[in-house]
């Protein structure tokens, strides 16, 4: 995906936004603070995906949610088993360590942390773009990336061919990937709202 400087710097002042707001939220949901590190932003063929977790047979803790409205697509938030566990312990306010499965109550742990990210980021597009967009409920699934990935992108195949990827870390120790995966309208939509902006 090919964007005009100013389209990036505006796509840039979303997800930072998004971030903020996301940090905000978790550290008042939390016993302690919660920092999301300065974001990186780029765009990726949706066959190059798997990679980014190791490889499509590399396990990983997928939070999936759809997104409805104005734009019609994907958000995954992708985490290594590892990490996804030292999140649920920060979260829930537990030594690091606690977490050694993802039982009812870890999955709900991430469940909302992807609902918390997801809405800081749909209402960060709302804000800047005008376009109402929102997620659906998250679902949290633990699996070979290929088969979590494949799922989820196996409509845009026909109707899109790349994803937004933002990586950050939490606490600067947990890193994880934000995926954005709209079809081929509403990325054009997206990008048109981003040169709009004034």
């Amino acid at each position: 995906m090919e964007l005009q400087s100013s389209q990036w710097q505006h796509l840039e002042q979303i997800v930072a936004q998004a971030f903020a707001d996301s940090a905000r939220s978790l550290s008042q949901m939390t016993t302690g603070e919660i920092n999301l590190l300065e974001p990186e932003l780029s765009f990726l063929p949706l066959k190059e995906l798997p990679g980014i977790a190791g490889g499509p047979a590399s396990v990983v803790v997928a939070v999936y949610l759809a997104v409805k409205g104005d734009i019609h697509g994907h958000v995954v938030l992708l985490f290594k088993p590892e990490n996804a566990r030292g999140l649920v312990d920060l979260l829930l306010g537990h030594p690091p360590g606690t977490c050694q499965e993802l039982d009812e109550l870890a999955s709900s742990a991430l469940a909302e942390l992807g609902n918390v990210c997801s809405s800081a980021f749909m209402n960060a597009i709302a804000d800047r773009t005008g376009l109402e967009v929102k997620p659906t409920p998250p679902v949290v699934v633990e699996d070979m990336a290929g088969a979590i990935l494949e799922a989820v992108v196996v409509d845009l195949y026909q109707s899109g061919d790349e994803a937004l990827v933002v990586a950050t870390s939490f606490n600067g120790a947990l890193p994880g990937h934000l995926l954005l995966m709209p079809d081929t309208v509403s990325m054009a939509r997206l990008v048109a709202a981003l040169e709009a902006i004034r």
